[in-house]
């Protein structure tokens, strides 16, 4: 499918942005391994979370909607069930949350195997795999090594681990079973990025009665996890995504006009929010308003440079926004951009090189000129951040701009192309 979008001249209207799909896949999880009935409200409906939701029922849990709720019913651990393939997706939170959970089963010197979509076969697990093999699973990558199809049967049993921190979902991973395990855990992680991730699984710990102890020592972050505790059921308000919202947020300063963006709560863990504070330390004309946002566009902008490790889902955003700041605006220290449903920082290089901007690569980022762009027919990658980036630039840019692999939106924001024509944009999605 392809994304036709158009320059628009004006934006204007309302909106409220779609449920967290970080805070609806770790609310899952949670509620898989909480005995009793759990209730999350507002959840996001995507192809991520329905991913998820699917691997919490392979895991045995029952799963039920009521109204604009989930309903998640379990009996807790240890997990009982007879799936022996489970398939993920292409969902990477997933993928590596469902790992550490597989030692907590009844039946844990059965096999089960691990399997995912191609473009997240493509994604490393290496040192979360070598972590898990320390704290007592046995594991076989039945391709390539270090990546799904996996094979994996043992207890979770604890003890001591090491785990890279390019990407925080392996340590969110290991701290959400951890507490679960037979023995006392310590994970040392390295070079720990995207740390907001962390603290929303460390607010979610701490909501629910669990005990880690966190240590920061210079680049090593340490974290003690005593065994035997358990979770309780919960109910749960699903707050909105700040990465989904950052598509009409750019739009709404990049174009002339007044939006309103609500249902927000600035209070949440989401690291994705900074891009609120660096879009007014550019120039952007943006109040707010306890649960909204009210956007004066069409503001001058002025390049700066942003240190983007702890956002590099908002990468393909920036991108597209630098190009309409006057000056030079570099996106730097976010090399696990490359990492994604596809290297974002190449891709996001191409498609804007394609409309005319002035883009440099490096190892862990973007250089970026003050640019005058022109449609262009641009590979979306089937990524939907790179699709949904490129559509903003399609906004501002001259002429037609054709983006392939629409259907990726469906990821996180399946009513994206809706929303945006709310607030007056003109794109359509074609066969």
């Amino acid at each position: 499918m392809k994304l036709i979008v158009n320059k628009i001249n004006r934006i204007f209207g309302a909106m409220t942005p779609p449920a967290s799909k970080s805070q609806t896949i770790r609310a899952l999880f949670f509620a898989c391994l909480a005995q009793g009935s759990s209730t999350l409200i507002n959840p996001l409906d995507s192809d991520d979370t329905k991913a998820a939701i699917k691997v919490c029922e392979d895991l045995g849990v029952k799963i039920s909607k009521k109204d604009n709720s989930l309903i998640i019913d379990s009996n807790g651990i240890p997990l009982i069930f007879n799936q022996t393939k489970i398939n993920t997706g292409n969902s990477g939170i997933a993928t590596r949350f469902l790992l550490p959970i597989l030692g907590l089963r009844k039946d844990f010197d059965n096999p089960v195997i691990v399997d995912c979509g191609e473009q997240m076969k493509q994604r490393p697990l290496n040192s979360l795999l070598d972590a898990l093999k320390n704290l007592g699973l046995k594991i076989e990558c039945l391709e390539k090594v270090g990546t799904c199809p996996i094979k994996i049967f043992g207890k979770l049993i604890g003890g001591k681990a090491e785990v890279n921190g390019l990407t925080s979902q392996f340590i969110s991973a290991l701290l959400i079973s951890l507490p679960l395990a037979q023995i006392d855990s310590e994970i040392t992680v390295y070079d720990l990025h995207e740390r907001p991730y962390l603290d929303m699984t460390l607010a979610w710990l701490k909501e629910l009665g669990i005990r880690v102890d966190h240590i920061v020592e210079d680049k090593k972050d340490i974290f003690k996890i005593p065994c035997g505790q358990y979770y309780r059921s919960f109910t749960k308000q699903i707050p909105a995504d700040f990465s989904s919202l950052s598509y009409p947020l750019a739009a709404s300063v990049l174009i002339p006009g007044e939006v309103r963006l609500q249902g927000i709560d600035m209070n949440d863990y989401q690291g994705d929010k900074r891009l609120i504070a660096i879009l007014q330390s550019m120039g952007a004309d943006i109040m707010i308003n306890n649960s909204e946002l009210l956007i004066k566009g069409g503001q001058s902008l002025h390049g700066i440079t942003i240190d983007a490790n702890d956002i590099p889902d908002m990468v393909p955003t920036l991108a597209v926004i630098a190009t309409q700041a006057m000056g030079e605006t570099q996106i730097i220290n976010v090399a696990q951009a490359r990492l994604k449903e596809t290297d974002r920082i190449k891709s996001m290089a191409n498609g804007l090189k394609a409309m005319g901007a002035n883009v440099e690569q490096k190892a862990d980022g973007l250089i970026i000129k003050n640019s005058l762009l022109h449609g262009a027919e641009v590979d979306g990658y089937d990524d939907h951040r790179t699709v949904m980036a490129l559509s903003l630039a399609g906004l501002v840019a001259e002429g037609e701009t054709i983006i392939s692999t629409a259907e990726a939106v469906s990821k996180t924001f399946p009513s994206f192309v809706e929303i945006m024509n709310s607030l007056g944009t003109e794109m359509s999605v074609i066969n």
